[in-house]
């Protein structure tokens, strides 16, 4: 069948391209995308930031979609179920031992991305939370207040957020954060100094910044864990040997590194999206028909204060909407 998928061909530059997608193979499954949410990683694909393998190249890995056909050997999905997809494309085969089911129809697809909401369930495994632990979050963007979302529900004595936007701190204090800090003013400069002197047991860096990963370990009590959960784009100039003296334990807390791989961090996330841990109403604060992703991918990269998350929707170009360039 013929499908339209976006397509990166350079820096800068993204174009709607018609694919062919063949039948689902016997454990596959095809699915129809419904909505896709823009990450950081293609955000810097497509400015250059980071270089993919080769040129052009389909993105995505945030979808929602629906299954439309059934491979004879998968006997857990039917047609007509949700489950999440990969790239931004109206239909892909997907190998369906990865995929696992939403129980009910989502009212809004694009508020249900399961990938990011996976990516916090395996870091929290990788954290080794103890009760009463008090955790300190640097940054509340995208991915730092689903950090806060999930650690809300742990039985932390303290959960701090730092941030320069007040807007992204009232969100985690509506999580859950007992105490926010606004990072970019003297009385939160002036407070985080504060924090120096009674550190945490645990510290989650957020921001992907040089100067808050450089800081973060001066947050961290002796013998505590720090997690580099941001994707730092560019190489850091660490004071290691502060690390080393107070025998700091440093996560790296990417998507399955560390942690149980009977443990199926995709399924779990949905079980935690359907319970309401993981909510996305908020989250989403900009949604673009896939046709438009010049427009799209420029607004993720600028991004402007109000913006949080950023979704595709697919069903327009699905109905056959042919061509768009950015």
């Amino acid at each position: 069948m013929k499908a339209l998928a976006v397509h990166f061909l350079k820096p800068g530059k993204a174009e709607i391209r018609e694919t062919q997608v063949k039948d689902p193979a016997p454990n596959q499954v095809q699915v129809k995308c419904v909505a896709n949410g823009i990450c950081m990683a293609e955000v810097s694909l497509f400015t250059g930031v980071e270089k993919p393998r080769q040129y052009p190249f389909i993105p995505g890995h945030e979808g929602i979609a629906v299954v439309t056909k059934v491979g004879k050997d998968v006997k857990h999905l039917k047609a007509g179920d949700y489950v999440p997809s990969f790239n931004w494309s109206t239909a892909e085969n997907i190998d369906a031992s990865r995929l696992q089911k939403f129980t009910e129809p989502p009212c809004d697809p694009a508020l249900i991305l399961t990938e990011p909401a996976s990516c916090v369930v395996t870091a929290i495994y990788s954290y080794n939370i103890t009760p009463g632990d008090r955790v300190l979050v640097l940054g509340a963007g995208f991915m730092g207040l689903l950090n806060v979302q999930g650690l809300a529900h742990c039985p932390l004595a303290e959960l701090v957020v730092t941030d320069v936007k007040q807007h992204n701190l009232d969100l985690a204090k509506k999580y859950g954060a007992t105490d926010v800090i606004h990072s970019g003013t003297p009385e939160g400069k002036a407070r985080l100094e504060e924090l120096k002197e009674r550190r945490f047991d645990l510290v989650v860096e957020c921001a992907g910044v040089e100067s808050t990963v450089a800081d973060a370990a001066d947050y961290v009590r002796g013998g505590g864990r720090l997690s580099i959960f941001a994707w730092h784009h560019a190489p850091r100039s660490l004071d290691l040997g502060r690390w080393h003296m107070r025998g700091i334990t440093v996560l790296n807390s990417a998507p399955g590194i560390g942690i149980d791989h009977n443990v199926d961090c995709f399924h779990r996330a949905i079980m935690l999206i359907e319970r309401g841990v993981f909510d996305f109403s908020d989250l989403v604060t900009h949604r673009h028909p896939a046709s438009d992703i010049g427009q799209a991918m420029k607004l993720a990269a600028r991004r402007p204060p109000d913006y949080i998350k950023g979704v595709l929707l697919f069903d327009e170009m699905a109905r056959g909407r042919s061509r768009a360039r950015s």
